[in-house]
């Protein structure tokens, strides 16, 4: 039997279509063809041309290899492209933001996020962390040429990019989270700072001790919100009633992977890169995520509103790690 890929295109833009918002309506307006036109189409009565199905693909951000959705071996991503300019970063803001809203669009919306690193949405809570991450991101992963040969002082960000990252946190809080960290969750931004310590990018002592007190608050912060299990904001100093749950694991993660789902949508996002993500609507793809998830989970032990005695040992521990070496790298 001929595959209707018409029909299997239609029920992808479906999916990708908040429920508040009419499909046809925006496929009319888009398209600029009457409602019986439109309905005709999505009937599947009356074929899309290729440069409609384009404009489709590309309003709805889907791929245009969308289709490889139906095939168990075939998986298509969406990626930012990062380069060494600093437009690139801007760009990558944009997309968390972008990505964010549209989760945020769809109802009982959640994300379940498998944390090799650290979330990098709670940086940005933390000006002096978030203000290091970004230098780190940009100068030293994306190689940014104009950031070269700077200390972390001297270095200055478009002015967007504080606003931009603000944003991105706001809508972060308001999306119900699942979170699964392990012992090393915390490990790779410490290494980062350690290695701006050693490497004498920072020029002053009270910089590096500034983003160290800034990172024991986003420990601090994540525990807050294990503790009753709500999103806590530190800007205000309040929980907002966002649930939020938090796992800890004894197996190693492997990777930063976050899993969307809201009813039939589902969406897998993938960390590559250090702290670029790559995203697909894939079925089967997002069926082995979900499934590597459940096994993770039930391999872990909630520590939210529950497990009082292990989630305060977990971020003593924590909190020890960084002390340490703060106290190290004060003393050198």
């Amino acid at each position: 039997m001929k595959e209707n890929y018409q029909s299997v295109f239609i029920e992808i833009l479906k999916r990708s279509v908040a429920g508040n918002i009419s499909l046809a309506d925006e496929v009319a307006q888009l398209l600029g063809i009457s409602a019986d036109s439109t309905y005709r189409r999505l009937r599947g009565e009356t074929e899309l041309t290729l440069n409609e199905t384009v404009l489709l693909c590309r309003h709805f951000d889907i791929p245009l290899e969308a289709l490889n959705s139906e095939l168990p071996d075939v998986v298509t991503f969406k990626i930012n492209k990062l380069d060494d300019s600093t437009h690139s970063f801007s760009g990558y803001l944009d997309g968390l933001e972008k990505d964010l809203t549209n989760i945020l669009k769809s109802e009982g919306n959640s994300l379940h996020y498998a944390a090799e690193d650290l979330p990098l949405f709670y940086h940005f809570f933390f000006p002096e962390l978030a203000r290091f991450k970004m230098i780190y991101w940009t100068k030293s992963i994306l190689n940014v040429s104009a950031y070269q040969g700077y200390k972390v002082e001297d270095m200055q960000f478009p002015e967007d990019w504080v606003g931009r990252a603000k944003g991105v946190s706001e809508l972060f809080m308001r999306v119900p989270t699942v979170e699964i960290w392990n012992e090393d969750t915390i490990k790779s931004t410490l290494q980062q700072i350690k290695f701006y310590w050693e490497a004498g990018f920072f020029k002053e002592k009270a910089t590096m001790q500034k983003v160290m007190e800034e990172f024991k608050g986003l420990i601090e912060m994540v525990h807050r919100q294990a503790e009753l299990g709500f999103k806590y904001n530190p800007w205000k100093g309040q929980y907002v009633q966002t649930s939020y749950s938090l796992y800890i694991s004894d197996l190693m993660i492997g990777n930063n992977c976050v899993f969307f789902s809201a009813g039939e949508k589902r969406s897998s996002y993938i960390g590559y890169n250090s702290f670029n993500y790559m995203r697909t609507a894939n079925k089967y793809f997002n069926d082995q995520v979900q499934k590597w998830l459940q096994n993770l989970i039930g391999k872990s032990t909630l520590v939210s509103a529950v497990a009082e005695k292990h989630r305060n040992q977990f971020f003593k521990e924590q909190l020890r790690r960084t002390e340490q070496l703060l106290l190290q790298m004060s003393a050198d």
